[in-house]
């Protein structure tokens, strides 16, 4: 039976329109706008025509301008009322097809905003020539991990000893025999602990134990404590004849006895010799760090995490589908993680790193470390996703024809090769969408990411290109460039996606 056409048009108006609407409102109209947000310079806040200007600038660029006939005129000012006390113009709030059209006036007048004018090309510029912000590239830094205004640390791990302090020492002509004279090496512990004498805590003990401040109280705490900032300060310096005469002016000032003069004398003199070991160490004591930048470590998270769920994924499947017992508990378990929110799942993680895994490994740093922190991101996400691809692959694996691989038993086939030649080939369906859906999931990746370690994530090289951009519009107020970045995005996306369709679609095919 042929359905007549007007019953083809009634289906049409009912089901189909709706859907191209809103379609058109939610994405294209945005879509569109965003496009148009890239050329710009605008900041996330200044509208297109301005809500209150001074009365020469809207007469001379807005009203009086040659382009507008006396019809725009009058609609401006049927928008705009002029205010005696401020001198000034205010707009009334418009909204809909009258917003439209004032915006469109007020553009034809050539009036711009000094936040929301025309750039053109710059911002697309900027993103490919590398004039944004340094962390959006790849970049090696130099990390001076020991402040020269800083006290000694009190234990260097044998490794960090070794490795960085040392072989730094010889890089940048440090004195390393200097610094070994501070540090006692303990083999148990297989650290370097520093020495009573050149710990500052230790060295200003006995100025805090003088009689003539515990006993006598002729010295005040105030004092004294003036005193030593003093001298840690001249002392940073290296100026001698300054530190000889604040030490000989305290001394006399306060009245001290030879003893509590010669512990003054030594407290100085120790200070300028825990200061050499100090400048040894700070010169020393310099890493390169290798940071990712927002592009390197999107492009790290989108490979690994894509690998690690579908490998993970198919795995269990494959567990799941061998006919093990409590097969559905076994399902709900390893689903239960993608029914959480990502909020959550990043709160909870976040709680291991920082208080349960120090707690048990004796490492403290966990989150906070830009060797380890890229990993973490990538295993939580496996930890979430791969149950939900679980599911797609396992239906995929159910839809294969048991007589195919019982006639493949048959035939001899080994287990390896039945999963080669007939599992593989027919999962490639399962294979192609969820491929598709973890590298455009990747490449979006915010929220866990943003909930685990938030803005600090620019000093670990820890921040995706969608937080990057939200980075921009919210707190930088750069929208026009967080839009043309969005918009590079997106190109990007929808390139390697398309690649990995055709290509698998094609391998489909021949399969």
């Amino acid at each position: 039976m042929v359905e007549s056409k007007s019953k083809k048009i009634l289906y049409f108006l009912a089901f189909v329109l709706p859907c191209l609407i809103l379609y058109a409102i939610f994405f294209i109209t945005p879509f569109v706008r965003g496009i148009g947000i890239s050329f710009t310079n605008w900041d996330g806040l200044t509208p297109k025509t301005p809500i209150i200007l001074d009365k020469e600038s809207f007469e001379s660029r807005i009203l009086y301008s040659s382009k507008l006939n006396r019809k725009d005129r009058n609609y401006l000012m049927q928008v705009y009322s002029y205010d005696d006390s401020s001198d000034s113009y205010k707009r009334i709030a418009v909204s809909g097809l009258e917003r439209y059209k004032l915006e469109r006036i007020v553009k034809k007048s050539g009036f711009q905003p000094e936040f929301y004018k025309f750039v053109g090309l710059d911002n697309y510029k900027k993103i490919f020539s590398g004039k944004v912000n340094k962390d959006f590239y790849p970049y090696t830094e130099k990390i001076h991990k020991f402040s020269y205004s800083s006290q000694l640390p009190g234990i260097i791990s044998a490794d960090n000893f070794e490795k960085e302090v040392l072989k730094g020492a010889e890089k940048n002509n440090a004195d390393a025999e200097l610094i070994k004279t501070a540090y006692a090496f303990e083999n148990e512990n297989r650290r370097y602990k520093l020495l009573k004498e050149y710990d500052e805590y230790e060295l200003f003990e006995t100025l805090w134990n003088l009689p003539e401040v515990c006993e006598k109280k002729t010295l005040s705490e105030n004092d004294l404590d003036y005193f030593i900032r003093e001298l840690k300060e001249i002392s940073l310096e290296f100026k001698e004849s300054e530190r000889e005469s604040l030490c000989s002016s305290f001394i006399s000032k306060n009245k001290l006895s030879k003893d509590s003069s010669d512990a003054v004398y030594a407290a100085s003199d120790g200070l300028i010799k825990i200061n050499h070991v100090k400048s040894a160490l700070a010169a020393a004591w310099i890493v390169k760090s290798r940071n990712m930048g927002v592009i390197g470590f999107t492009a790290f998270f989108a490979v690994f995490s894509v690998i690690g769920i579908n490998v993970l994924a198919f795995a269990l499947a494959l567990a799941l589908d061998s006919g093990i017992r409590g097969q559905k508990i076994l399902r709900t378990v390893f689903f239960l993680p993608n029914v959480l929110s990502m909020i959550i799942v990043a709160l909870i993680w976040s709680m291991l790193f920082v208080q349960l895994l120090p707690a048990i490994t004796g490492v403290e740093k966990w989150i906070s470390d830009p060797n380890k922190t890229p990993w973490l991101l990538v295993l939580v996400a496996v930890w979430q996703g791969c149950g939900y691809y679980m599911i797609v692959y396992l239906a995929g694996l159910q839809n294969i024809s048991a007589d195919v691989i019982e006639a493949a038993k048959i035939d001899g086939a080994t287990g390896w090769q039945r999963f080669r030649y007939i599992t593989l080939p027919l999962m490639i369906p399962s294979l192609t969408i969820s491929l598709f859906l973890t590298i455009a999931n990747a490449l979006k990746s915010f929220d866990l990411i943003y909930a685990m370690i938030g803005q600090t994530g620019y000093t670990t090289g820890t921040v995706p290109f969608v937080m990057d951009i939200y980075f921009d519009a919210f707190s930088q107020k750069l929208a026009g460039l967080a839009s043309a970045k969005a918009m590079v995005l997106l190109f990007v996306i929808v390139l390697i996606t398309g690649v990995q369709l055709y290509t698998m679609k094609r391998k489909e095919i021949e399969a």
